[in-house]
């Protein structure tokens, strides 16, 4: 049997959206075949994602400004997922991750908006959003929540790693093809303290790691952030903005301008420090007997050559590829994986995995809206 979703996934760089069609073949498989059918991006207009911005950064606001925030984001999602929507491509569920706004795992809380009733009624598709509660109702941190598609995407080439480098980098471990087994967690941030810093400049992000290159890093403030408690924390974990957002990034330069350094030595301070802390994380779980085969990364953060340096040292002599070799654009991945969720929600089968949020269970996540 073979389904058409759609996922929508907006995330903490604040950029816009990513939408992305994929087909399902179920078969008599203990999980289905995903393919992509098709990818777009769609970029926020100037003014939408200011206000994105203000309100992922803790900007001073109103219960109404969330909530207009809360129907224009709906807006927004339903005009991108009506672009994937033909009659001959009519999916059968969407799943919509929302913006996060908050997510604050150690006092239960998390809050992802982007009204998906209208997604619902502009595309007359049923669409699933809010993948993070239940798993917070059931004990858990509520993400991360793509390694339960990673682990339907890739773990027929187990034993590998699969690294997502968004706003926040995580990890997914899949030893083997067994779902008990799969381990993950955020390991810290990626393209959020890049871009903080970038933004400093004047630029929205530091396009292909140029900045990074031309940078040095500085050992000083290096080991300021990596001191973190953050870092120190047991796995399962996860993290965002309210830890590694503005405050750490003026943190970070203020440190290296105190040892005479640049906001490109600042770029790529801040790239050591996300592949110092991914090589950490991985050279610290469990490998299996004949070690990591490879490390897939997605997200994208994959296109900052200063990032994927600093990470393709830190797991040497381990190899690091794209997921896109595999079929799944880096750029897609998130996108991909609540495709992945929704499918799996729609059919009231479990989408988590409690040894990577550190959930009592698994649960279905997410709420149902009907069109």
């Amino acid at each position: 049997m073979s389904q058409l979703a759609i996922g929508i996934m907006s995330g903490t760089s604040t950029d816009g959206i990513n939408v992305a069609l994929v087909e399902a073949d179920w078969g008599d498989r203990p999980h289905p075949r995903v393919s992509l059918v098709e990818h777009r991006a769609f970029s926020y207009p100037d003014a939408l994602r200011e206000r994105v911005f203000a309100a992922v950064t803790g900007a001073p606001t109103t219960a109404w400004e969330l909530a207009r925030l809360h129907a224009a984001l709906g807006d927004a999602y339903a005009e991108a997922a009506a672009a994937l929507v033909t009659t001959a491509a009519h999916p059968q569920v969407i799943g919509l991750h929302g913006q996060t706004v908050a997510h604050f795992p150690a006092e239960d809380v998390t809050l992802q908006v982007g009204d998906p009733a209208r997604v619902a009624l502009r595309t007359g598709i049923p669409t699933v959003a809010d993948f993070r509660s239940a798993d917070i109702a059931a004990g858990g941190e509520g993400a991360p929540l793509t390694p339960f598609a990673d682990h339907v995407l890739f773990s027929d080439g187990a034993p590998r790693i699969v690294l997502n480098l968004g706003g926040i980098a995580n990890v997914t471990l899949l030893p083997d093809p067994d779902a008990d087994h799969v381990t993950g967690w955020d390991t810290g941030p990626a393209n959020m303290v890049v871009d903080a810093i970038a933004r400093m400049s004047g630029a929205r992000f530091d396009e292909g790691g140029a900045g990074a290159r031309r940078g040095r890093v500085v050992p000083e403030a290096l080991e300021r952030a990596l001191a973190h408690p953050f870092f120190a924390r047991p796995a399962p974990k996860s993290t965002g903005r309210e830890e590694f957002g503005e405050d750490f990034a003026v943190r970070l330069v203020g440190d290296v301008r105190s040892q005479r350094g640049s906001l490109d030595d600042a770029l790529a301070t801040a790239a050591a420090l996300t592949g110092t802390t991914v090589g950490a994380a991985i050279r610290e779980a469990p490998a299996p007997p004949a070690g990591w085969r490879e490390v897939l990364v997605g997200g994208g953060g994959s296109a900052n050559a200063a990032l994927m340096s600093a990470i393709a040292s830190a797991l040497s002599p381990i190899p690091v590829r794209l997921t896109d070799e595999l079929g799944i654009p880096a750029a897609a991945r998130e996108a991909i994986a609540f495709a992945i969720l929704a499918l799996y929600r729609i059919r009231g089968l479990p989408n988590t995995l409690p040894r990577v949020t550190g959930a009592r269970r698994a649960v279905s996540a997410g709420a149902v809206h009907q069109p």
